[in-house]
């Protein structure tokens, strides 16, 4: 039984010599340095894990109710320059180009028309999924709370159908 004490004993005592033989190691690495290892640069912000935790260092702005946008819900639905979607409108285009109401030439991926009693012409609209759009146009069925996107062929306003979108007044 003593035997295997001793044993033991050896073993934790080799251990812990090479244990320190290796710190003495690293530490002689760095032997041109008077005070230890160089210090290494602390970032501005901590990173921010998995836990959600943030240093002391790092700040996090304030949202500010005020700033946030006011999301509105809408139907939307689509229309291009063909006679089913323009009706007798489609067969007066100077020069074949697409002129709204407002006199602005329709742009796939910029016009919408809207109720102007609530966005007058010139309304910036951002689209959930489609970015800003210009209230440019404005038509018969689209009172209240709709808005009719352009597109440049009938397949693509067939395409995008009727849908329901949120939006948000850009700028009047």
């Amino acid at each position: 039984m003593m035997k295997r004490f001793l044993t033991g004993v050896l073993s934790i005592v080799a251990g812990t010599a090479l244990v320190l033989t290796s710190f003495a190691g690293a530490c002689s690495e760095d032997a041109g340095s008077v005070n230890g290892p160089p210090a290494q640069e602390t970032p501005t912000a901590a990173f921010r894990g998995p836990s959600g935790t943030i240093s002391e260092t790092e700040t996090v702005p304030e949202s500010d109710p005020e700033l946030e946008p006011e999301w509105i819900e809408a139907v939307a639905t689509a229309y291009c320059p063909c006679e089913r979607c323009c009706g007798s409108w489609a067969l007066n285009r100077p020069d074949g180009i697409v002129y709204t109401a407002s006199g602005a030439e329709a742009v796939q991926g910029v016009t919408i028309a809207a109720d102007w009693s609530i966005y007058p012409p010139g309304t910036v609209l951002f689209v959930e999924g489609l970015g800003e759009m210009v209230v440019q146009d404005r038509g018969g069925a689209i009172q209240g709370q709709k808005i009719d996107v352009y597109f440049e062929s009938h397949d693509d306003a067939l395409q995008f159908g009727r849908q329901n979108v949120r939006f948000y007044i850009v700028n009047e």
